[in-house]
């Protein structure tokens, strides 16, 4: 008897010690997007370190024994996002205009918000062309996206608001990240390891996946599918979910070079032939009448300097050795060359990249395949002009289950990118580049060479004395 009242009141006191850490976590999070936007730098970064700091204490002392709590904490808390407005992006409203435009029977990659007047809703749609970050500039949302963009058009045709239809977008990226959940769950069942809290409840995920309506989780999950597949042998559906992560966001294309020079290494000579003989005739072919016809060199020409191109050539954010580079060759016979000297280094080196790693067999596919992942990323990263704190998602969602430590680090700092929206006109502050590009590099160098070396020296000192 006795030991029963114990075990309940350590039970009371656990279970009311788990409720304190997560509603202290949640509340920051969830009352920030009603008083304040991405402008308030100080409140941003208090709220949003104060609940990343209870995150690591929860994951510490309380993720195992109360992982349900916690998993139900991320839902409400999602759950609440879909009732407040989006506070630190505008990207949500380029979605219901594309997908107007798309039930419109018009192409999003072919009409500028600027040029074209739907005459569905005056109103309606001078708010989205005001309140969207690109007006001037063709859609670079890929087809599966803009076929999802429709599910919230259409209610908004039925006559809600703007508000409610982002709201109906969430939605749907709820129902993805539950998806992403029950995947995490299964495979943690199935081998023992990785923790879904360390991405469920990460505070960027919340703001930036649930809150402000990026798609990076409908990415990732696609993504997650083609990998589990691709480890139980079912390569073709594993390709199908691969190809579906790239019609959602263009960012799995980095993983082509690792898994062609993966598939080399284990073909015969006449496959290879026969592979590369099938891709010049048939892709080859078509490339070429398309850069030698008038209509593919206008649509390059204009989707180069109003679209895609406009990524590698103007948009900048937080790019770390972009400024670099283009502090020294501004004074040169082309100064805004930065962006494609940086792409074509980052095409070399993760060529390279993954070639060397390409001929590593390994018993546990998933992790090595997220490992990949992870520094192919960070290679692209590396390079870009344009870091935006919701890139970082998709890697962090795949050190769950690897030991990669700077996506974590890097997930938590580059809130303070949102530094740059402080004062008119934005610009970035140099020791915020500096202090976010310090501790993942410092993260970086300390986990793949520092801890490296010393797992070495420890599994030499156990071989060279054994007990």
């Amino acid at each position: 008897m006795v030991n029963i009242i114990v075990r309940y009141t350590n039970n009371c006191r656990g279970f009311v010690g788990t409720s304190t850490i997560l509603l202290l976590w949640a509340l920051p999070l969830a009352l920030f997007p009603l008083f304040f936007g991405r402008s308030d730098i100080w409140q941003l970064c208090g709220a949003f370190f104060f609940s990343l700091s209870l995150y690591f204490v929860f994951l510490k002392f309380f993720a195992e024994r109360r992982e349900r709590m916690g998993i139900w904490a991320g839902i409400l808390l999602r759950i609440w996002f879909l009732f407040t407005p989006v506070f630190l992006s505008e990207d949500t409203f380029r979605f219901l205009w594309d997908g107007l435009l798309v039930s419109e029977g018009l192409s999003p990659y072919a009409e500028l918000p600027t040029h074209i007047n739907l005459g569905f809703n005056q109103n309606l749609e001078k708010e989205l062309i005001s309140k969207m970050n690109s007006p001037n500039y063709y859609s670079v949302y890929p087809p599966i996206l803009q076929f999802l963009f429709l599910v919230p058009v259409f209610f908004l045709k039925k006559g809600i608001s703007i508000f409610w239809a982002i709201s109906i977008w969430k939605c749907i990226l709820i129902l993805f990240e539950l998806g992403i959940l029950y995947i995490f769950s299964k495979i943690k069942k199935e081998e023992g390891s990785g923790n879904c809290l360390k991405y469920w409840l990460h505070p960027l995920v919340l703001w930036e996946g649930i809150g402000n309506g990026h798609p990076e989780p409908i990415l990732f999950f696609f993504l997650f599918l083609g990998i589990l597949y691709w480890e139980k042998g079912k390569v073709l559906r594993g390709s199908i979910f691969y190809l579906a992560s790239i019609l959602t966001k263009i960012i799995p294309l980095l993983a082509l070079p690792f898994l062609f020079f993966y598939w080399c290494r284990r073909s015969t000579a006449r496959s290879i032939l026969l592979f590369f003989s099938a891709n010049i005739l048939i892709f080859g072919s078509a490339l070429i009448w398309f850069l030698f016809s008038d209509i593919g060199d206008k649509i390059l020409e204009e989707h180069w300097r109003k679209g895609i191109g406009v990524y590698f050539t103007l948009f900048e954010f937080h790019g770390g050795f972009y400024y670099l580079l283009k502090n020294l060759i501004k004074l040169t016979w082309y100064p805004y060359s930065t962006g494609i000297i940086l792409g074509i280094l980052s095409i070399f080196t993760i060529c390279f990249y993954s070639f060397r790693i390409s001929k590593i067999e390994t018993n546990n596919k998933i992790v090595f395949l997220l490992t990949v992942w992870i520094h192919l990323c960070g290679i692209y990263y590396l390079f870009s002009s344009t870091i935006h704190p919701w890139y970082f998602l998709p890697i962090l969602a795949g050190s769950v289950f690897t030991k990669t430590i700077w996506p974590l680090v890097a997930s938590s700092i580059w809130i303070i990118s949102y530094s740059t929206y402080s004062s008119v006109p934005f610009y970035d502050r140099n020791w915020v580049l500096v202090l976010e590009y310090s501790l993942v590099f410092g993260t970086f160098f300390m986990e793949n060479f520092l801890l490296l070396k010393h797992r070495r020296r420890q599994i030499y000192f156990e071989n060279s004395h054994p007990s």
